[in-house]
């Protein structure tokens, strides 16, 4: 039954091809014939104005999908471009920071320089790394040792804005690459000075005070002589003479130290609060004074 189904099928399908393939002719040639007689015209708008949203909306897709990639494209361009600022930017700073350590540079030679023709001393540039209390210890670390040659017992200067070149400690350690400083501020510290007063002088002793509050206190003046505020106070060039308490100073003379303030007097002496022209806290970069003709 099966295989004479399959016989009668494959008889008729030639046929059948052949009846399909004369329609398509017959409809394709009407289609023409209508069409060249204008019949299908309003057929044919009706399709289009039916089928124009359809239209718009595949050709907006397809020019969204283009600007997607055009964007994508941008988006790259962009990256790329902040990656080339970003290195300018890095390189430019890096450019800035070395210009402003060659001009601080060229700033304290310049000072240097000025301090050597002023004064007999032979200098050497160094950096405050820290300030450290050092178990209530007023002081320093320096960016100067052994190997440059400093020695206990040298006077550390320094200058900031208009302030005279003042006195800022003593070496008290040193360690090859460094040295740590006692500050004129601390307790432990006595400097031999001198005080002028209009024409005149007189010899006394500058204190730390910093553990007590305060920066310095002059002491050992003469209840005579006429101390007054305002009055300056420099190194008198006497400490090692005087067999004080410090690690063999030899400090330079007529190296300012600060400014007479309150003064009061206790039996045959005067005293008086000393304002330092250089906090020493502040300090950033000063000079150790490695030799003088004093």
């Amino acid at each position: 039954m099966r295989d004479s189904a399959r016989n009668r099928l494959s008889r008729t399908s030639p046929l059948r091809s052949f009846i399909l393939i004369l329609l398509l002719m017959i409809c394709a040639a009407g289609l023409i014939f209508l069409d060249a007689t204008g019949k299908l015209t309003p057929l044919r708008d009706q399709a289009q104005s039916a089928l124009a949203p359809a239209f718009g909306a595949l050709q907006g897709l397809g020019d969204q999908m283009g600007g997607v990639g055009r964007g994508l494209t941008d988006v790259q361009q962009l990256r790329g471009r902040v990656d080339d600022l970003e290195k300018q930017v890095s390189s430019l700073q890096d450019e800035h920071i070395q210009n402003q350590a060659l001009k601080l540079e060229n700033e304290q030679l310049r000072k240097q320089l000025k301090i050597e023709q002023e004064s007999p001393w032979k200098l050497l540039s160094v950096d405050v790394v820290s300030v450290t209390p050092d178990v209530g210890r007023h002081t320093i670390l320096i960016s100067r040792g052994s190997e440059d040659k400093v020695a206990v017992g040298m006077a550390l200067i320094g200058q900031e804005g208009g302030s005279p070149t003042s006195l800022v400690g003593i070496v008290d350690q040193v360690y090859p690459r460094s040295a740590r400083v006692l500050l004129i501020s601390d307790y432990s510290s006595l400097v031999s000075v001198k005080v002028y007063h209009q024409g005149t002088v007189t010899d006394g002793i500058a204190q730390g005070q910093f553990q007590r509050g305060a920066w310095l206190q002059l002491e050992e003046v003469d209840r005579l002589f006429p101390l007054k505020a305002d009055d300056q106070v420099v190194t008198a060039g006497l400490t090692a003479q005087m067999n004080l308490d410090l690690p063999n100073a030899a400090i330079p003379r007529n190296i300012p130290i600060g400014l007479v303030q309150r003064v009061w007097t206790e039996g045959s002496r005067q005293y008086a609060e000393i304002r330092p022209y250089l906090n020493p806290d502040q300090v950033r970069y000063a000079w150790v004074i490695l030799s003088h003709d004093d």
